[in-house]
């Protein structure tokens, strides 16, 4: 007799989190975008909100700075 095993239980490893950052007005922002960055971002004036999953604010920051390395982080976020 065979045994059939479903999971019921789904753990989810990252959340989203809500990342406003400053790019810096009088520079050339240099952007490191590929395709293993997952974020949305939404960039006016030189203020930012990028919207990253990760495992935790610090490194949902980390993503970002990797995609813009002059940003300065304001703020991270939970969604």
């Amino acid at each position: 007799m065979e045994m059939l095993t479903t999971l019921s239980n789904i753990i989810q490893f990252g959340c989203e989190f809500r990342v406003l950052f400053n790019l810096p007005n009088d520079k050339v922002v240099h952007v490191h975008k590929s395709a293993r960055n997952e974020l949305e971002v939404d960039i006016k004036d030189g203020h930012g909100i990028a919207i990253v999953k990760a495992t935790g604010k610090h490194r949902a920051a980390n993503k970002v700075k990797q995609v813009f390395p002059s940003a300065e982080i304001i703020e991270t976020k939970p969604l």
